[in-house]
């Protein structure tokens, strides 16, 4: 990967791929809902919208055609630290398709006729996420779990998105779009003349990089809440856990992928396969600058609730690491990373994920060679900090009936 910096504004990440026809690129813009004031909370994700509704140089079907006509894929998402506009297009259209991006990233033209019809559909999609049983006991997790400023909902609140002006969207721009609060990833088989193009038109500096904030993962709380239209009871089960600079995060990758990756998994076997518990279940590691999350997601219906959690509770104190899970969880986390190399998209996202939290990116080979250096007994270790001892649970419910696991307090 090579990485190319601008009179100390933007920084371009180039990973070149030869023997394909495609690229990816992106802007990944250094704000999310951590940096937004609670009087305009989900201001980031209002921008990401707006920003499609033409530019300086494209109107807004233009900028769309430009991409699309050409067989490509254009979008956009917003989250916690970061928004992401990208871009997949054939190898022969890069240039074309990068000035797009980049002119929605700097030059969106914000009108108030606009503002008003992406109100709209920002409510619309606030009320499809709130009806939605995983995005409510994930946002209860964020809410009462996390203390600091990552307990903030991405798309904001209903009053929020009611009241967000004009002004406030072009000052919030004007402070966070700057270059030197910009990454521009670029994933593929790019032609020299192309790439070289794209540069000059990255030597630009101004404005001021965001500072990465930290949170905490908070134990021992157990909170639900009710969601009449649900028909499961959907839990998670969170602990802290490493950050994106922890050697132990390479182990606790292993570990995640053996407990619940694959129907051949741990979890799928035994909660699922033999139990018949649950549809679902799977465990997942967020990696932060300088903390984390570990978590396990189930869910399960009301006549099962108790059975299915005093059995997880009771496979997790007897678990085993035998020879044969450890090299399940080895071989598959090597073999998926390595079928990564093939996907300009997933390689993207993997540098998107280290740049956001300034870290310098791993390629996939360089992590399958610290996954290859991790012993059993490294992956046991990690094990005992991430599943034993004591956890937060969240669960939405479709009924009244507040739960407390009979063994709540002991796990």
């Amino acid at each position: 990967m090579k990485c190319y910096k601008f009179n100390d504004g933007i920084e371009l990440y180039f990973y070149p791929m030869e023997n394909i026809r495609s690229v990816t690129i992106a802007f990944n813009v250094g704000v999310g809902s951590v940096y937004e004031s609670e009087d305009v909370s989900g201001i980031s994700h209002f921008i990401e919208h707006l920003s499609f509704r033409g530019t300086k140089n494209y109107h807004m079907k233009e900028l769309k055609l430009k991409v699309e006509s050409v067989g490509g894929l254009l979008n956009a998402w917003t989250d916690k630290e970061n928004t992401v506009y990208y871009a997949k297009v054939p190898s022969f259209h890069a240039y074309e398709t990068f000035k797009v991006l980049k002119d929605i990233v700097f030059n969106p033209l914000f009108k108030e006729k606009d503002l008003e019809l992406e109100r709209q559909i920002i409510y619309q999609e606030y009320l499809s996420h709130v009806e939605d049983p995983v995005s409510n006991v994930f946002d209860l997790m964020y809410e009462n779990a996390i203390d600091g400023p990552h307990s903030k909902p991405v798309i904001g609140r209903e009053e929020t998105i009611k009241k967000i002006k004009l002004e406030d969207v072009e000052s919030f721009h004007r402070e966070y779009y700057n270059p030197y609060n910009i990454k521009v990833i670029i994933v593929g088989h790019v032609d020299e003349n192309d790439l070289e193009k794209i540069k000059e038109e990255l030597k630009i500096s101004k404005g001021f990089k965001t500072t990465k904030h930290s949170s905490k993962v908070k134990t021992g709380i157990l909170k639900g809440k009710v969601l009449k239209n649900s028909q499961q009871i959907h839990l998670l089960y969170v602990k802290p856990g490493f950050s994106l600079e922890s050697e132990e995060r390479f182990p606790a990758m292993i570990l995640n992928t053996l407990l619940s990756s694959g129907m051949s998994s741990f979890l799928f076997d035994e909660i699922r396969e033999k139990r018949g518990l649950v549809y679902d279940i799977y465990t997942m590691n967020i990696f932060q600058k300088d903390w984390g999350i570990f978590l396990l997601y189930a869910a399960t219906s009301t006549d099962k609730l108790d059975t299915f959690h005093s059995e997880l509770f009771d496979i997790f104190s007897n678990f085993n690491l035998s020879d044969q899970l450890y090299d399940y969880g080895l071989k598959r986390l090597i073999g998926k990373l390595e079928l990564s190399t093939e996907s300009t998209a997933t390689l993207t996202n993997m540098i998107i994920d280290y740049l956001t939290n300034d870290v310098k990116p791993l390629t996939p080979m360089e992590i399958v060679q610290k996954i290859k250096d991790v012993s059993k007994k490294e992956v046991q270790k990690v094990y005992e900090k991430l599943i034993k001892g004591e956890c937060s649970l969240f669960y939405v419910s479709p009924t009244d009936d507040k739960w407390i696991p009979k063994n709540w307090g002991n796990s």
